[in-house]
Formats: structure tokens, C-alpha cells, sequence
């Protein structure tokens, strides 16, 4: 294999669908025939839980960190569903954020994990779960990702946390890249997430579409994912929510659907693919 697409969903504020939206994509580029790793890099270990574990590793995320981004398969836990396995969350506290506040190579850590060896030979795609928050751990997947997905709910708030927090995060990392290439993050993607049929809702997703249109630094994704209780069923049935919500149906759109056509805006060559082992490209 050669290098794997690493895949991360950011985002400053909590609650806005970061985790559905990793598990859901890991579990649809595995469902393509892709080897997929998942890394749960959130001290709150919600993709850790979100589907279930066949053999738990001995180690997990706190090891890859601290061994600065040394990943071994000691450190890899194998889930129930084929084609994944996942760097569970191991750490409950601010402990690797304060080690990492300590090393002058901490913005590489995940990065150098990504280009391992071991990843390299194994897996197609990784996705990386993070923190709901400004911190090093967040940094350091958004350097180490080729494509960022920043999920932005439908409210003032969470538009606001968007310009105010994500991206200029990552603004600041992108200045420190004029002087060291490898800190360049990915490119950036905002997806709408969470869209009810208010009018609210929709004049706001029309705002944020409108505030970013023709800005380089993101580009506001067409895929609008609904506010719909089928995600936050599968997160308890531990499953994918395309499996459980889609055709036929009654609904006008499907998990299934909005699922399928999130992977393949990102990634236009996967068009119409269902599982079958695809090389990934991203979209230029």
C-alpha cells in the first residue's frame, strides 16, 4: 500500500457531529473495501464507543503520543465490523495535552504516526475523531490530515465558532507552515449538520454559504446533513446510521443517501461505488 488518505473531522466547539460524522465515513470506507483506521484523538472517548470492540490493545492513543508517534500494533484495538480496527482513546484527563505542550516537535506527532511504516502497509484510510476544543491534540491532527471536515450546526453560535475558533486555529498553523512545510494542514471542507426544516435553520446554512463563497482557506460542502434521530439511533445500536435508515423509504433523503453523497463530494472518484477495494484521490 502506500501512504493512506488521512481523513479528520475538527471543529472548536462540542456537539456539533464530529464523532457520528467520523464513524460513519470510517465505517462507509471500510464498507468500499478499504482497510480503515480509526483514531479517537478526543479525551472524551466517544468514537472509542461508538462501535464494537473484538480484541482491546493493550495500549492505545496515550502510547502513540508519547512515544511520539511511534504506532504499533500493541497500540491498535480490532472492532467487530470488517476492514476497521481504531487507536482507541485512552487518556480522561489534560495529561497528553500538557506533554504535548512540552515537545517542540508536538505538531508532528500524528503526522509522523500517519507516515509509519506500519499504517503505510496497512490501512487505505484513516479518520481522526478529535476534541471539541482549541488544544495541542487538535493541532496536531489537523496537520497530520489531507482533508479536513469541519461539521457547523445551523445556529449563530456554532457559524460563529466556526470563523472565530476552527479556522483560525488553523489559520495559525498555516502561518507557522511559511516556515515549515509539513505544518500545512489539509484542505478544508464545512459541512452543514444538523439542518431542521425551519426557516431559521435555512437562513442561516444560506448565510454561512454566502459568507464563505469564493474563500480559499474553505469551501462549504453541497452535502447538508438533516437533523434526523436515525444518526443518534445507530450511535446506540453501535452501527453505521446508513444501515439502518435507508431505501426504501419514506423519507425524501436517507442517512443512506446523505452519507453516500458526503464520500463522494469528497472524493469524485469513489462515484458510485459500493463495496469494492477503490483507491482513494482526493478532489484537487
Amino acid at each position: 500500500m502506500g501512504q493512506p488518505i488521512v481523513f479528520a473531522v475538527v471543529s472548536t466547539k462540542g456537539g456539533v457531529g464530529k464523532t457520528t460524522t467520523a464513524a460513519n465515513t470510517g465505517a462507509m470506507f471500510a464498507d468500499f473495501g478499504m482497510k480503515v483506521l480509526l483514531v479517537d484523538a478526543d479525551i472524551q472517548p466517544a468514537l472509542s464507543k461508538y462501535f464494537k470492540i473484538a480484541e482491546r490493545a493493550p495500549e492505545g492513543l496515550t502510547a502513540v503520543i508519547m512515544r511520539g508517534g511511534n504506532i504499533q500494533p500493541d497500540c491498535i484495538s480490532r472492532l467487530e465490523r470488517p476492514n476497521m480496527d481504531i487507536v482507541v482513546s485512552d487518556t480522561v484527563d489534560d495529561t497528553l495535552q500538557a506533554w504535548l505542550a512540552t515537545r517542540e516537535d508536538r505538531q508532528f506527532i500524528l503526522k509522523r504516526a500517519m507516515r509509519s511504516p506500519y499504517v503505510r502497509e496497512t490501512y487505505d484510510v484513516v479518520v481522526i475523531d478529535t476534541q471539541g476544543a482549541v488544544g495541542q491534540l487538535q493541532a496536531t491532527a489537523a496537520t497530520a490530515a489531507d482533508i479536513l471536515v469541519s461539521p457547523i450546526n445551523p445556529t449563530i453560535l456554532s457559524a460563529r465558532e466556526f470563523a472565530s475558533g476552527t479556522m483560525a486555529m488553523l489559520e495559525r498553523l498555516n502561518r507557522m507552515a511559511d516556515f515549515n512545510a509539513d505544518l500545512r494542514t489539509g484542505d478544508l471542507y464545512a459541512l452543514i449538520y444538523g439542518m431542521d426544516r425551519t426557516n431559521d435553520s435555512k437562513n442561516i446554512a444560506d448565510r454561512i454559504r454566502s459568507d464563505f463563497r469564493g474563500n480559499h482557506k474553505v469551501r462549504v460542502l453541497e452535502t447538508v446533513v438533516p437533523s434526523a434521530v436515525s444518526y443518534r439511533m445507530a450511535a446506540t445500536m453501535q452501527l453505521p446510521a446508513y444501515e439502518i435508515d435507508r431505501p426504501p423509504s419514506d423519507k425524501e433523503v436517507t442517512a443512506y443517501d446523505t452519507l453516500h453523497e458526503l464520500i463522494w463530494e469528497l472524493f469524485p472518484n469513489l462515484k458510485d461505488a459500493h463495496f469494492e477495494d477503490v483507491s482513494v484521490s482526493s478532489e484537487e
